[in-house]
């Protein structure tokens, strides 16, 4: 990917979210109306880029000359600024709010969807694996099964949050992202739902993520209300 490839993406990420904040709003000009407006290139050329972009499914042609970005698109933009490749603040800001977006995670902040990218990302890295060829095809929820600890099956008295830790070996990004990894496991595997109203995922009878009524989504089975229970039928 080179400078006209992102500038390509950065255009169309303002123009969708133009007509995200204003439904009302009408895109005049042409994606490469726009582009000779930016640069100083050829529409030969502009179309060449266009066409790799659409081949490596980062964004899609809606009608003549109009084209929006792909999550696949998003997926890529995000990892390229949580990676400081992309320096554009507001880009990068725009760009995690609309993965947020196209994920169904919009009540994590960005600071927590940019931990997951990063933890992602080293998780590639250490199996020899290139991020930008590998993430954005994996996609939301299943990208989390990347950050699963080999030996999860055997938890023992660990919760998954401790497993990740000890793994991953990065403990502030873990949790800050458990929330998103906790939503994910529980978007892909059986849940159960307790008689508090709090719903778990479980591996050998061990909770491996659950969504508390006091915490949220979490990979800490110790939640106060699930820890309550667990008295409850003992006594």
């Amino acid at each position: 990917m080179d400078v006209i490839h992102l500038l390509i993406l950065k255009l169309l990420l303002k123009m969708t979210l133009r007509m995200v904040r204003d439904q009302s709003a009408v895109n005049e000009l042409s994606l490469y109306k726009l582009l000779t407006g930016y640069a100083d290139v050829s529409i030969a050329t502009i179309y060449r880029k266009i066409t790799d972009l659409i081949t490596w499914g980062y964004i899609v042609r809606v009608n003549k000359n109009h084209y929006l970005i792909t999550t696949k698109g998003l997926v890529t933009m995000s990892l390229l600024c949580v990676n400081k490749n992309i320096n554009d603040d507001e880009i990068c800001h725009d760009t995690i709010l609309l993965l947020k977006h196209e994920w169904n995670l919009d009540e994590f902040s960005d600071e927590n969807i940019k931990a997951y990218l990063k933890l992602l990302t080293i998780r590639t890295l250490s199996e020899g694996l290139d991020p930008i060829q590998v993430l954005p095809s994996l996609n939301f929820p299943r990208s989390v099964l990347l950050l699963l600890p080999n030996n999860f099956h055997y938890m023992n008295s660990k919760t998954m949050l401790e497993l990740l830790i000890e793994e991953v070996g990065n403990r502030e990004l873990i949790m800050m992202a458990q929330g998103i990894i906790a939503k994910a496991l529980m978007s892909l595997l059986p849940i159960t739902t307790l008689n508090d109203g709090c719903r778990a995922v479980t591996v050998s009878d061990k909770v491996i993520a659950l969504k508390c009524r006091v915490r949220g989504y979490t990979l800490d089975s110790r939640c106060p209300m699930l820890m309550k229970l667990k008295m409850n039928s003992k006594s």
